[in-house]
């Protein structure tokens, strides 16, 4: 079944910034095209990389976030066949600063949308400021939270680059409102993207507290967080699993499974009910708890804990993952191809419809589809 944005063009020019978007309008029937240079997107060039092919075929990343698209190479500086192929692009995806930005100010069509995703936006002071997926985190105040109390901040989940993906999510769903609009106006919109915004917007330490216009820093509360007790990772006997109590209900259920197998007594005392006396006494309720974690494992903590009414769950390793019997239920995982023809395993689609409209398939190879979108009378096909 064709998918939903089938018929419609996509030019992405971006590296990591859009590459996200651009996978989900491939996954729903767009025809993305991933704009090259001759020495390849800056994807090609992220590791880990598979050991069994050359570059610049062997990164997984792009092997990911490149599947369902076409590979066209221009040289930055043949403005001839770079405009040729925008002028039939109904979306056109930007990471550029405007010094920077090889495609040409004004000479697209009023009808198409084009999506720039840039560091701090393209108006104020910071609007020329270069960004990394650190710089976002760190100017959204989100680096100052993140980490220990008595350490440096720490990037969070630095290796998976999460400012970027969040800021190519944003930038999908303004695309998708221009491309509704544009169906019943006829006319195109330039949606804009601040990676600072993006990242402030979903900071719950930064982004909230400026309703209370308190100005009062979060400190670091490294894996735990003071908002209650238990809450955060508590050690077990293959890993950590994560536990959040706040309501009375919770704490009770807990306070009885740590009293049953530990013998302790005094953590079912009535006054431990209210959450503040609780956080006062953190380290106390802590020990009390790792007494009980540190019997079990992820799986046999999360099943009891799940049976009591506790909000606790694993905090799973990838092997953990892939074997997961829930996702292999729920028919999660699925398959594609490496250069060498390598299969291999990969998450699927990141939601669920009743129509069968996801489809992938394997990432091209560098300028692979040159010939096809620039050879004379095929651009318009």
């Amino acid at each position: 079944m064709a998918g939903p944005y089938s018929g419609i063009r996509v030019v992405d020019t971006t590296g990591l910034s859009g590459a996200y978007a651009t996978r989900l309008l491939a996954g729903l029937g767009a025809e993305v095209i991933r704009l090259e240079s001759p020495d390849g997107s800056p994807l090609r060039r992220l590791g880990p990389f598979a050991e069994t092919i050359d570059a610049p075929e062997n990164s997984l990343w792009w092997s990911y976030l490149a599947m369902g698209s076409h590979s066209v190479v221009i040289d930055p500086q043949d403005t001839e066949a770079l405009m040729q192929l925008l002028a039939t692009a109904d979306v056109v995806f930007e990471d550029q600063l405007p010094e920077k930005s090889t495609l040409p100010p004004g000479e697209i069509s009023p009808t198409t949308i084009r999506t720039k995703i840039l560091p701090f936006g393209s108006s104020g002071p910071k609007r020329n400021w270069h960004t990394s997926n650190l710089v976002a985190w760190a100017a959204s105040g989100i680096l100052y939270t993140t980490g220990f109390t008595n350490r440096a901040p720490v990037a969070p989940a630095a290796p998976v680059q999460l400012a970027y993906h969040a800021s190519a999510a944003s930038a999908l769903v303004g695309t998708l409102l221009a491309l509704r609009s544009r169906r019943m106006t006829g006319r195109g919109q330039d949606v804009e993207i601040s990676m600072q915004e993006v990242t402030l917007s979903i900071a719950p330490e930064t982004g909230v507290p400026m309703f209370m216009d308190d100005r009062v820093h979060r400190e670091r509360s490294g894996n735990r967080r003071d908002l209650g007790r238990p809450f955060g990772l508590y050690p077990c006997k293959d890993g950590f699993v994560s536990i959040i109590v706040l309501m009375p209900r919770h704490w009770t259920a807990m306070a009885q499974w740590v009293s049953e197998a530990t013998g302790n007594e005094s953590i079912t005392e009535e006054v431990f009910v209210d959450n503040a006396v609780r956080v006062e006494a953190k380290d106390l309720i802590d020990d009390w708890v790792e007494e009980l974690t540190t019997q079990g494992t992820r799986l046999e903590l999360f099943e009891e804990g799940q049976s009591r009414g506790i909000p606790i769950t694993p905090v799973n390793t990838i092997d953990a993952l892939v074997g997961n019997p829930h996702l292999e239920a729920a028919d999660f995982w699925t398959t594609t191809h490496l250069q060498d023809d390598t299969e291999v395993t990969i998450p699927g689609a990141p939601f669920r419809s009743s129509s069968p409209w996801w489809s992938m398939v394997p990432a091209p190879r560098l300028g692979e589809h040159t010939d096809m979108y620039l050879s004379e009378g095929s651009i318009s096909d």
